[in-house]
């Protein structure tokens, strides 16, 4: 990813147009909160987003944790749930590369850190992988709509998540 010398941004590896760049982002936020919450152990607040074209990008999910034992596991599918939503929607999409799959990878690299720093082994980060694809396809249809609306109006609550989930399941 460099091009001239100089390394590529994330967003210039991407070559997405604004509508497409701030959808693709909505899709990963979303990704992650529906992966979450389909696994019954958290809660949502809200995603938010907020892309100023040719500046910065802000996007996040407030999330809590239900604490227990499986809560290791279920943060891992969450952490896997962004990426997973994004490669799905460029591959429906026609818009999937391999130099724009990498640039997703990388753009994901805060995800894969926090997966380094809760897996225990490499058979978990899989389990949770395998788990994750398994939950985000199976409410791809309310993803697809979850993140449409976060992406329209940059906030979109847990419940609003929740009940488009619900609504496609």
């Amino acid at each position: 990813m460099s091009e001239g010398g100089r390394q590529q941004t994330i967003s210039e590896t991407l070559r997405f147009t604004d509508h497409q760049y701030r959808l693709y982002t909505a899709i990963h936020e979303i990704g992650h909160a529906a992966t979450g919450l389909a696994t019954g152990n958290c809660s949502v607040d809200a995603c938010e987003l907020t892309i100023t074209p040719g500046a910065a990008t802000d996007a996040y999910t407030d999330i809590s944790w239900v604490p227990d034992h499986t809560a290791q596991h279920t943060q891992l599918i969450f952490l896997h749930g962004g990426l997973l939503a994004q490669e799905q929607w460029m591959r429906e999409t026609r818009l999937w590369t391999p130099e724009r799959s990498l640039a997703a990878r990388s753009g994901a690299r805060h995800d894969f850190a926090a997966m380094e720093q809760l897996a225990t082994d490499e058979s978990s980060v899989r389990k949770a992988c395998d788990e994750s694809r398994k939950l985000m396809l199976r409410y791809w249809r309310g993803i697809r709509e979850a993140a449409q609306l976060l992406c329209d109006t940059g906030r979109i609550t847990g419940q609003e998540i929740c009940d488009l989930l619900n609504r496609y399941a």
